[in-house]
């Protein structure tokens, strides 16, 4: 099982915590007020493209839209 920790503005609490009480997927829920939060560091991508560049970027891969247009069509006939 794992946990997932949701910091919520006072609100919209009520709101949420019906929805999560409906999914099958949920075990349980537990609500605290004024609890501690850590906050999220901050994002190093600056737009969308610098977001989806990262993706296949792995070792010894080169992801790109152009590269998957290339690639995306059989090379061999049936």
């Amino acid at each position: 099982m794992e946990q997932i920790t949701v910091g919520v503005e006072t609100s919209n609490t009520g709101l949420l915590l019906s929805l999560l009480k409906n999914l099958r997927i949920v075990k349980w829920v537990e609500k605290r007020k004024n609890a501690e939060h850590s906050q999220l560091p901050p994002s190093k991508f600056r737009n969308k493209k610098d977001f989806w560049e990262t993706f296949g970027s792995g070792k010894n891969t080169s992801v790109s839209i152009e590269n998957i247009r290339k690639n995306a069509w059989r090379k061999n006939e049936l």
